[in-house]
């Protein structure tokens, strides 16, 4: 599992109280990053974790293409279009989740442009979550408390040495 997939997971588990699974593997070779259930709310959430450090990849409305016209996969109509319509992504989320309502997220570093989010919500359903404000939310909830977890235990690390 990708560090930051295991971030987002961490947050869901102690910070949002959710069960969750990982790498759900999908016929056609798709897989879901995350699946998530809050007991308590009935919540339910597919999450999908698009972190890329670099200014050129920020997420954006629509996508753009290379030279040789393929699609860099950095905007939504294209993530949504991958991520989170396929058949059978949504046939995957209808077996775990009972065809129960469940939200879409999208996790990323950063956005072109603040509309990015509320018209992400708008257009495609889907909730855009910085991976910042669930490290800061993350960093909050563990404290001080002792974790084997090397995820948490380096957020713990770098939290303490700022």
């Amino acid at each position: 599992m990708e560090p930051e997939v295991h971030i987002v997971e961490r947050y869901l588990q102690l910070v949002k109280k959710c069960f969750t699974m990982t790498n759900i593997m999908l016929s056609g070779g798709k897989e879901i990053d995350l699946l998530a259930f809050n007991p308590k709310t009935g919540e339910r959430f597919h999450i999908e974790v698009r972190v890329c450090i670099g200014r050129g990849f920020r997420i954006r409305l629509q996508d753009t293409q290379t030279k040789d016209g393929r699609k860099h996969k950095r905007g939504l109509d294209t993530l949504n279009q991958i991520k989170f319509s396929p058949p059978a992504v949504v046939n995957g989320c209808c077996d775990i989740f009972g065809c129960d309502e469940y939200k879409r997220v999208l996790v990323v570093w950063d956005v072109q442009e603040p509309n990015v989010i509320e018209q992400a919500k708008e257009l495609y359903g889907i909730e855009v979550w910085r991976i910042s404000d669930i490290i800061n939310e993350l960093i909050h909830e563990v404290g001080t408390k002792a974790y084997c977890d090397d995820i948490l235990r380096l957020t713990q690390l770098i939290s303490a040495a700022k």
